[in-house]
Order: C-alpha cells, then sequence, then structure tokens
C-alpha cells in the first residue's frame, strides 16, 4: 500500500512539472527545464557525495571558461555552479546529521587552512575593493570546503585516492589529444601554444601545470609495478597515459613547469638518502642568501643573455633567464616590482584578497614597462603564488602561505620516511612531488584562483592529510 502510494505521488510530480513546464515554455521562462537535473543532483550529493565528487574531478578538466556573462565576471562551465552547490548541500547536509570527524580540523595542514581563512575573512573587510575581495573569498570558501574538507572525508577510503586522480587524469588526456590535434594544425610551434588549450584551459600554463601534479604519481606507479599490484595490462595503459602527459607538457613550451619538473627529479636525490625536509630547507636558505649576497654579479651575468622565447627548445629554455629583452621575464619583474611596492604601502592587511589586477596599474614605473603592460586590471595578476598575497593581504597572508607549503611538505616528508606499508609510502611521495612541482611553479606563476588547479592544489592536501590520520597508522622509526 504504501509502495501504491510513493508510485502515485511520483506520477502526480512527474505530470505536475511537465505540465508547470509547457506552460512556462509558452512564456519563454526556459529555465525551469533544469529544476529536475538539479533536484537529482542534490539527492546525489546528500545521499552519494563520494560518487559526485569523483564525477567532479573528471568534469573539471573538460570544462569550459566563459570569461565575460555579465558584471565583470567570468565562469568556468558547468564546473563552479555545481561547486557552488556541492558546498551548500554539504554545508545543510552537515546541520542535518553533524557526520564529520572533527580531528581532521586538529591536522596541522587543516589548521594552517583554517587560519588562512579567517585572515582572508579579516582582510576583506578592510579592502580596498570589498565586493571584489567578497567574491574572492566565496571562491576561495567553496574550493576549501568542497577540495580540502569534503575531500578528507572522500579519501578515507584510500581506494578513492587512485580514482580521484584516474578520473581527473583521464579527462586531462582527453584534453592533451584536443590540444596535440589543434597545435598540429599550426605546426606544433612554440608561437601558437599559449592559447590552444582554449576553451578547456585559459592558457598553456594552467594547463602544463595539471599535467605536472599528475606525472609523479604516473612515475610511481611505473617504477613500483609490485607495489601497486598492477599487471601488464594496467602498467601498458599507464605508460601510455605517461607518455602522452610528457608530450603534452613537452609542447606546452612552459619553462616554469619544465623547471618545476626538473627541480622534483632533484629533490629525490636528499629523498632517497632519507635526509630531513627541515635539513633541506636549510640548505634552500643557504642558497636564497647567497643570491642575496651576489645579487649584482647575478643580475649582471642574466643582462648579458639576450635570447627570447623561441621555438627552438634549447634556446626557449635558455631565454628562461633573459631579464633584458624577453617580454614574458621583464613582464613579470614588471609585476612582482609592484607586489612589492603595494606591500610597502600596506604591510599589514593588503589591499585586499582579489585586488591586485585592478590596484596594481599606478605602481608600474615607466621604466619597467614592457610592450604588453596595462593600465586597466585584464593584464593577469601578479605571476606569484607568494608575492600576490603578499600585495592582497600583508606580510601575515604571505606567512601563512608559506606555511601551509612548509606544513604539507613536511607531512609529505614525514610520511614517507615513517610509513610501513609500501604502497602508502610511494602513494605519498607521488602527491608530496606532484605539490612540490606546484609551489615551485608558484615562483613564476599564480593559479590556484583557477577551479583546474585549485581542485588539485586543496586535494592534493587532502589527500596527505588522509592518509596521515587514515591510512598511515602503522608507523616505524
Amino acid at each position: 500500500m504504501e509502495d501504491s502510494y510513493k508510485y502515485r505521488l511520483f506520477y502526480f510530480i512527474s505530470i505536475a512539472f511537465i505540465v508547470l513546464n509547457s506552460v512556462a515554455i509558452t512564456q519563454d521562462i526556459l529555465w525551469l527545464g533544469i529544476l529536475p537535473v538539479v533536484f537529482l543532483f542534490a539527492l546525489l550529493v546528500l545521499f552519494k557525495l563520494d560518487a559526485v565528487l569523483l564525477m567532479l574531478s573528471f568534469i573539471i578538466p573538460l570544462s569550459v571558461n566563459i570569461d565575460n556573462i555579465g558584471f565583470g565576471l567570468g565562469i568556468s562551465l558547468p564546473s563552479e555552479p555545481l561547486l557552488m552547490l556541492i558546498m551548500v548541500l554539504a554545508l545543510f547536509k552537515f546541520l542535518i546529521d553533524a557526520q564529520y570527524d572533527f580531528k581532521v580540523f586538529k591536522h596541522p595542514i587543516s589548521i594552517v587552512i583554517v587560519l588562512n581563512i579567517i585572515w582572508t575573512i579579516i582582510t576583506t573587510f578592510s579592502s580596498e575593493l570589498p565586493i571584489t575581495s567578497a567574491k574572492f573569498l566565496l571562491s576561495k570558501l567553496w574550493f576549501v570546503v568542497v577540495f580540502y574538507f569534503l575531500g578528507v572525508s572522500l579519501f578515507k577510503k584510500q581506494q578513492n585516492i587512485h580514482r580521484y586522480i584516474w578520473f581527473y587524469g583521464i579527462a586531462l588526456l582527453f584534453v592533451i589529444f584536443y590540444t596535440l590535434k589543434v597545435h598540429s594544425e599550426y605546426g606544433l610551434s612554440q608561437k601558437f601554444s599559449y592559447t590552444v588549450g582554449m576553451p578547456f584551459f585559459v592558457s598553456h600554463g594552467v594547463y602544463a601545470s595539471a599535467l605536472c601534479y599528475i606525472l609523479p604519481l604516473l612515475v610511481c606507479y611505473l617504477v613500483f609495478p609490485k607495489v601497486f599490484k598492477l599487471n601488464l595490462f594496467s602498467y601498458s595503459a599507464i605508460a601510455f597515459v605517461a607518455i602522452m602527459f610528457f608530450v603534452g607538457l613537452f609542447f606546452s613550451f612552459t619553462r616554469a613547469s619544465w623547471l618545476s619538473v626538473a627541480v622534483a627529479m632533484v629533490i629525490l636525490i636528499p629523498i632517497s638518502l632519507r635526509i630531513s625536509f627541515n635539513t633541506i630547507l636549510l640548505l634552500l636558505f643557504s642558497t636564497i642568501a647567497l643570491v642575496f649576497v651576489f645579487q649584482n654579479q647575478l643580475m649582471y651575468l642574466l643582462s648579458k643573455n639576450n635570447q627570447e622565447s623561441s621555438k627552438n627548445y634549447f634556446e626557449h629554455i635558455r631565454s628562461a633567464s633573459n631579464i633584458k629583452t624577453d617580454a614574458s621575464n621583464t613582464e613579470r619583474l614588471n609585476r612582482w616590482s609592484c607586489a612589492i611596492d603595494m606591500f610597502m604601502d600596506r604591510p599589514i592587511v593588503g589591499f585586499g584578497p582579489g585586488t591586485y589586477s585592478f590596484v596594481y596599474g599606478p605602481y608600474q614605473l615607466s621604466r619597467n614597462r614592457t610592450i604588453i603592460s596595462t593600465d586597466y586590471g585584464d593584464g593577469g595578476n601578479a605571476h606569484s603564488e607568494y608575492l600576490q598575497p603578499l600585495s592582497e593581504t600583508g606580510l601575515i597572508g604571505m606567512l601563512l602561505v608559506l606555511a601551509l607549503v612548509y606544513t604539507t611538505l613536511s607531512t609529505g616528508f614525514r610520511i614517507f620516511y615513517t610509513a610501513s606499508q609500501k604502497h602508502v609510502k610511494y602513494q605519498a611521495l607521488g602527491i608530496l612531488l606532484g605539490m612540490l612541482t606546484y609551489y615551485v611553479h608558484g615562483l613564476l606563476n599564480n593559479y590556484s584562483e583557477t577551479d583546474k588547479i585549485a581542485c588539485l592544489f586543496w586535494s592534493f592536501m587532502a589527500m596527505l592529510t588522509a592518509i596521515d590520520l587514515y591510512h598511515n597508522k602503522k608507523q616505524i622509526n
């Protein structure tokens, strides 16, 4: 009797919606037709959240970027509307059943993230452009809530770490095929590499950064097949995907990504020697100190390099140190100089989250301007994951970013050195190296505000947190 009632109710609601939607169409009200899809998606979020998050990791690389939907806003479809809906529904679900493991909030990575969010809220109130900062805060919240805090719950099942990476990686593989096809029509030349990833990736830098995130894990699978229990078919499939990722990275002509992969390879030396992270950090600071002491001599040597970006790969790499005539490099110096001068004006709270692009124009010195400089806020950001928060959220904001880098890397090193289970050890190593590639890339670019990279940026932190809390219980000295 009860089932019969449910069926009658379902038929009544369905017929009522069909009639209502038919009337709405005659009145040019078209949005009503998507309500069933929204309702179905809401049910999935409330009852099958893990499946939704895995589906989202596949959707994001294939989402299309639209620069202007009105009011000066851009959007990535369908990923960003889905992110907002997931965040709202997940918070609603939490208020109803309060089922979340609160020890996640006690983890060092989570503590730094929460402090970062709190400081972003504070600096939003003191912002030069409060509405712009509020938009930035909202987008950051849905990235952190969905990809980090919901991600940790998703990765309680260790198999979901592999699934998440593979869903994103397979979608990215389609983008690689598409990009290479378009690029081949222009002879795979460096000149046309910047936008061939559109409409999926707004620039070759974002595209290359995503490739670099996934590549170390693919290599770990290939180097340690027995640890991950790969059969011949799985190994061959992973080898093919890894080769395509390397090809995609090579033809992206992104010098920062090439550099980040090289650094990840070099860092394997102290890791294999089991040198502690703090010792590596000390060596890094010593190197930076030497660079600072001999900065005049280094600047003189760099100014002698006139090699500009080129279709020749060796010349293109050599151009990375050209700070005299290469427009890409000189414009970076211009943006960095603006960020530092902005910090000097407002060292405590900065100009406000997300405001750099709109306020840096007057800080450009005539001697630093290049042929691609602009005053209208349409020329991109500070090209640095570290200097942009310095200008937007002050010294505390940048220190919190550095604290996040330190905490995630030190957690990754600790897991690798202490894990007794090999699949945990090498999975953590792949995640660690993937994050390291972006931290290096972040010295020269800033992409963590885009959904394509935020999906990896925050979820890789969630993976390390989940491994540390749930999968690394048995440890060795």
